[in-house]
């Protein structure tokens, strides 16, 4: 009993460990990593797993693991103060947002509970979109939500519980699916695809009690960098559902007329984007490009936020996590100093100590406190 309790407490010490060092150090390779996805979304756990370690530790020791219980009650009350610190940071951030935080949510939703969509409908050849709809009459304000998964995987239902959520608030939200690869490299391609979800919203706005007037793009991850690439696009007529002439952007016949704008995106929503497309995977980047990002220089400026930075463009909320580790953190916040210097309205929120897909949980801090951000963004464009 006394050698699996002395295992037990090193085992338990060690990933507290890990988690503790990769916390507060997540530059850290391999922890780091490890250390701010489980505090920044699921701290509260950590905490009670740091209580438990105590416990361990304790029982190691009455069994006469003395140094191994010792050691690891100690680097257990560490994990517990360094959870809480977490807990708290999190908790200011909310507050400050005017957020009461609900911690049984946090403790017991753990994914992303099925939002049950009202209907499904193919928006183009081969691609789906789920329909979530708020009750009574509309026409309603209308999210199309763009998935991530870095432009090769995903689906439209990754976030389908904040989507109902939305709905519930009001919002009808139009979640998309796009061409993933193979075939490479993607190009303006996804783009066209959320383009043509658009398309579907405003010719469908009746039928659906939808109002194309206030619509919004959003997205994750890689889905925020297409929501807001393909706003860029929309609004400055480069872009469209159709193939477009080469001049705008597309691949259509030179003498084709540019492509005709329906009503613009009133804003967009991107959790955690990547903005500068020069910054992502080699692999990425020839998945995107066929090459480096250097190498295209036209699809470049198509494709990443970074590079469409002007005064025109619709309100914007930023929404990342403090230790996100494949999206730099200080690069997002300059791109959202560069939209407000370019007059842009909008705003960056940042959750503490959150790495990316920290809002996964739909209990966790940072999605509770984004909802809000997102909820309270939203209404303010009406």
């Amino acid at each position: 009993m006394t050698s699996f309790l002395r295992i037990l407490a090193w085992v338990w010490a060690a990933l507290l460990l890990v988690v503790l060092v990769g916390t507060f150090r997540p530059g850290t390779p391999g922890i780091g990593l490890a250390g701010s996805f489980l505090s920044g979304a699921y701290p509260l756990h950590v905490a009670l797993a740091g209580v438990l370690g105590i416990l361990f530790g304790l029982a190691a020791r009455a069994a006469g693991a003395r140094f191994t219980g010792v050691a690891t009650a100690v680097l257990a009350l560490a994990a517990v103060v360094g959870s809480v610190t977490v807990l708290a940071a999190q908790g200011r951030a909310a507050s400050a947002q005017g957020v009461p935080l609900d911690w049984t949510a946090t403790l017991t939703e753990l994914g992303q509970p099925d939002g049950r969509p009202d209907r499904s409908v193919e928006f183009a050849p081969g691609r789906t979109l789920d329909l979530y709809l708020p009750t009574g009459a509309g026409p309603h304000p209308t999210m199309v939500w763009v998935h991530g998964g870095s432009w090769t995987s995903g689906d439209r239902g990754d976030r389908t519980a904040l989507n109902r959520w939305l709905a519930e608030r009001g919002w009808a939200v139009a979640a998309v699916d796009y061409r993933l690869p193979p075939p490479e490299p993607v190009g303006r391609d996804q783009q066209r695809d959320v383009a043509c979800a658009v398309d579907w919203v405003r010719a469908h706005a009746g039928e659906a009690g939808l109002d194309p007037a206030r619509l919004v793009l959003a997205g994750q991850s890689a889905g925020a960098t297409l929501a807001l690439s393909t706003t860029s696009g929309l609004l400055d007529g480069t872009l469209a559902c159709s193939e477009a002439p080469a001049a705008y952007g597309g691949t259509g016949p030179a003498g084709a007329p540019p492509p005709t704008p329906g009503p613009p995106p009133v804003g967009v929503v991107a959790y955690y984007p990547p903005v500068d497309l020069t910054l992502v995977d080699p692999d990425l980047q020839s998945t995107l490009f066929g090459g480096t990002a250097e190498q295209a220089p036209g699809l470049l400026r198509l494709l990443s936020p970074a590079e469409q930075v002007r005064p025109g463009l619709p309100p914007t909320l930023l929404l990342l996590g403090s230790a996100d580790h494949y999206v730099p953190p200080d690069r997002v916040a300059a791109y959202d100093r560069e939209l407000r210097s370019a007059g842009v309205d909008g705003r960056l929120v940042t959750v503490p100590y959150a790495d990316h897909v920290f809002d996964r949980p739909f209990g966790s801090p940072g999605a509770q406190l984004t909802r809000e951000a997102v909820i309270r963004f939203l209404t303010g464009l009406n």
